[in-house]
């Protein structure tokens, strides 16, 4: 049995909304992206940081929250570090100053790479390998992005978002599942030479309408569970036109649905912890509810899964 006991996120220093873009780029339809978007403010990261640096200031604060601060290993999620080795979980298990006799390895996922290291820490705790995990998920995509990509620019954020793990007698994450869909990859991809994001939404949503909701049906499924059995449901909070397409599909009433996108964006493998750390910052994170994390997109992937 695994529960969440600590969670934290840190967003770019750098606020950027939609009203600066559509000033850069005067033939840009401010109502319309908006609409489309859902999103007015999103956080880049500074010239002066990294994420690496952003991850270590909000992996600091997550420990701090917790009562018993001893870590038994780290897992990193990013698509975007700073260099591409050494792995950098070890470098933040050095500057987080987590003890020599731990693990530390990198998960290269997106969108669904919070609910895969999830999954990785819920079983290196179920079979004693740990009794503390930390996981941080962080995304520099900014870096990625022209600001005068009407596609892509008004959507990504850069931020750092952590949690930590642990050993319980009464909660649980699980079950899980996963899908993929490899052939779509190059639908969200970056090119010319690792500098430039490509996206085709229209390819990349109409992957979400379907695999999502058939993930969220099995998975409802496998544990047995009804919709109405689910306190919230958390999904990757990809764009408004995403989130109110799968929302209205799986008809799922707007008291069980999260939705903070508008003045945070869409922070890749950071979305769900964000949106952990927002529900537990409001005491809105309750171990005797029920959530449905859904994690979606890059990859192409999904993985979802069940904590109670």
């Amino acid at each position: 049995m695994v529960k969440i006991i600590s969670s934290h996120y840190e967003l770019g220093q750098k606020k950027e909304s939609l009203k600066d873009l559509c000033e850069i780029n005067k033939d840009w339809d401010y109502d319309r992206l908006l609409l489309k978007t859902g999103i007015k403010n999103r956080h880049v990261l500074a010239e002066n940081e990294t994420p690496e640096a952003l991850s270590i200031k909000t992996g600091r604060a997550c420990i701090n929250k917790s009562k018993n601060k001893n870590i038994d290993g780290i897992i990193y999620v990013t698509q975007s570090p700073s260099l591409p080795l050494p792995t950098r979980a070890c470098f933040l298990q050095d500057k987080l100053g987590i003890n020599k006799n731990s693990f530390a390895f990198d998960i290269n996922q997106g969108c669904s790479g919070f609910v895969y290291a999830l999954s990785v820490a819920n079983s290196l705790i179920k079979n004693d390998c740990a009794s503390r995990v930390l996981i941080i998920c962080a995304d520099h995509y900014s870096k990625y992005i022209s600001k005068r990509d009407r596609t892509s620019r008004p959507i990504f954020s850069d931020a750092a978002a952590a949690v930590i793990l642990e050993k319980s007698e009464t909660n649980k994450i699980g079950p899980f599942i996963f899908k993929t869909s490899g052939d779509g990859g190059d639908f969200l991809t970056v090119k010319n030479g690792n500098k430039e994001l490509y996206m085709d939404g229209p390819a990349v949503l109409k992957f979400s309408l379907n695999l999502v909701p058939e993930a969220t049906h099995e998975l409802l499924e496998k544990a047995n569970y009804k919709k109405e059995d689910i306190d919230t449901f958390i999904f990757h909070q990809a764009s408004a036109v995403v989130l109110n397409k799968l929302k209205k599909k799986l008809d799922i009433l707007d008291l069980q649905w999260f939705n903070q996108i508008e003045n945070i964006g869409n922070t890749v493998s950071a979305t769900i912890p964000i949106a952990i750390s927002i529900l537990q910052n409001e005491n809105k994170f309750s171990y005797s509810k029920k959530y449905l994390l859904m994690g979606f997109g890059v990859g192409l992937s999904v993985a979802g899964c069940i904590i109670s």
